[in-house]
């Protein structure tokens, strides 16, 4: 069913790039305007700086290669460097996470 209203341009203009900036589409903000919803935006993956993939890509192969070193045989694995490494990645991963978040406020 279609319903007719009548607006200037640009207030046609501006009902528009409200639907749109939320993520909706002009039906559904309309609806959700009208009967007192709060129109939220639709949530969309956050872009990734590839870069930042990239580091977590060889991190991850870091933990690979330490798991596979420490299951081949355990009687020779020698604890203290699997832990050391371990901690060596973990500083890394909270380094990378700090440098995301200031880029995340920003």
């Amino acid at each position: 069913m279609w319903v007719k209203i009548r607006t200037t341009p640009q207030q046609r203009d501006e009902w528009f790039a409200k639907a749109h900036a939320r993520g909706v589409s002009f039906s559904d903000f309309a609806r959700q305007s009208m009967n007192g919803v709060v129109v939220r935006k639709r949530r969309g993956p956050r872009p990734v700086d590839p870069a930042l993939l990239l580091q977590l890509a060889r991190l991850g192969n870091n933990l690979n290669q330490l798991a596979r070193w420490a299951n081949r045989d355990q009687r020779y694995a020698d604890r203290l460097a699997i832990l050391s490494e371990l901690v060596s990645i973990e500083r890394e991963l909270t380094a990378l996470r700090q440098r995301h978040e200031v880029a995340d406020a920003d």
